[in-house]
């Protein structure tokens, strides 16, 4: 049904605009602060007496705190208030960015719990903002562009975090980057009066253990969310793997130089913040979210049989269109995946919904560079790899389509 189900929160506001602006700032400003490390570690990590491919045991970290920290509070972000919880999400991101510019090597460890933790919560408090005050029929488009929040953080930095390393050193830069996080936390608070409406935290369980298993539990129980989760732990390993072995693979087995490589992967980020608004837009007039999602996946699978078939000698051109139709669709999806989850969440639900999706989300962000990594240690090419990833998303297509044919055929309200 392309309308909404009865599940779907509850659209209260009039203030959709200013609702974006919040949610986009929040995602953004805790981006930069995740993506700084690697965008440094090559230059600053020896001079912490660190190989530079050290930094992605600080990503993995960050993305473990991540899943943890959006399960734990997805459910109680409604009774602290969402705004509040964007605000110490950031400051605690910024924080971090700044202990490790003090404290050097001794602080990377807390500052990528910290800086995990914040990337948690976000899109929990963001869901509760644009669930109430996003337009019903524009969904799809205000989430979409809420999203573009991460590659537009990742290219922020890109530029920044270099023109401040060159200006101020590396702790300078890093300092700075975290003081800028922390005074946007500081402006994110004049909307409180907004969006905040604190209501009463639901009961703490007896066993400490059960605040992160029950909303797991809850959220795989649900049909619709466990399939949603099953569908973005699959997109999530393919945009990782995507974004992390594209610059390599175009060097080692293209013989792309370096900066060449880079520009591909950046002009790929361009077209994915297009894309996902894009596909927000598609999600709101033609194509429900959830018929969309499946054809995103088996377009996945054709670019990245596409991308791993390129032979050796393709020419320019031809590299970046196929990297283009990659971004295009293994980094374009989130949006629309935001949406569909709006839909199915149960009533007053979707931030402990996002809390619980997004753990399956941050667990394929997780797997997929391992696993990928470790088949290319085992003797197979890139571009091998690159086609056997296609089966992921494809097979999370299959997923969506079987749910979207048992709701055809399930029968209606006093149907035999």
């Amino acid at each position: 049904m392309k309308s909404g189900s009865a599940r779907s929160d509850r659209h209260t506001s009039g203030r959709p605009l200013l609702a974006l602006t919040v949610t986009l700032s929040a995602q953004l400003l805790v981006t930069v602060a995740l993506t700084v490390p690697a965008v440094l570690a090559p230059e600053v990590a020896p001079m912490l007496g660190l190989p530079a491919a050290r930094v992605g045991l600080f990503v993995g970290l960050c993305y473990l705190c991540a899943m943890s920290s959006g399960l734990v509070a997805g459910s109680r972000i409604a009774g602290i208030g969402p705004v509040r919880t964007s605000q110490w999400a950031i400051a605690a991101a910024g924080l971090g960015l700044v202990a490790v510019a003090i404290g050097g090597v001794w602080m990377l460890l807390p500052a990528a719990i910290a800086i995990g933790a914040a990337y948690g919560l976000t899109n929990p408090a963001a869901a509760i903002v644009l669930g109430e005050h996003a337009p019903i029929e524009r969904r799809g488009l205000f989430f979409s562009i809420k999203q573009t929040a991460v590659p537009l953080g990742i290219a922020v930095t890109g530029v920044a975090a270099p023109a401040l390393y060159a200006l101020l050193g590396w702790r300078g830069a890093v300092a700075a980057l975290g003081v800028a996080c922390m005074a946007g936390a500081f402006a994110l608070g004049r909307t409180r009066r907004d969006f905040d409406r604190p209501q009463p935290l639901p009961p703490r369980p007896a066993q400490a253990w059960r605040i992160v298993v029950d909303p797991l539990m809850a959220g795989l129980r649900d049909p619709a969310l466990r399939r949603l989760g099953m569908v973005s732990f699959a997109y999530a390993l393919t945009q990782v793997c995507f974004l992390t072995f594209l610059v390599s693979f175009l060097s080692v087995e293209h013989g792309f130089a370096l900066a060449i490589a880079a520009g591909v992967l950046a002009a790929a980020q361009v077209t994915s913040v297009f894309s996902r608004i894009f596909f927000g837009y598609v999600a709101d007039r033609w194509i429900a979210p959830a018929r969309l999602l499946p054809l995103l996946g088996v377009g996945m699978a054709v670019a990245c049989i596409l991308l791993g078939r390129l032979p050796a000698d393709a020419a320019l051109a031809a590299t970046v269109a196929v990297a283009m139709l990659c971004a295009l669709t293994a980094v374009g999806w989130n949006g629309v995946f935001f949406a569909e989850l709006a839909r199915v969440a149960p009533p007053g639900g979707l931030a402990a919904a996002t809390g619980t999706t997004q753990f399956m989300t941050f667990c394929g962000g997780m797997t997929g560079p391992v696993v990928f990594s470790e088949v290319i240690n085992h003797g197979s090419a890139y571009g091998a790899a690159f086609q056997g990833l296609a089966l992921v998303p494809l097979a999370a297509a299959l997923v969506g389509w079987r749910a979207i044919r048992g709701e055809r055929q399930a029968p209606g309200p006093g149907g035999g």
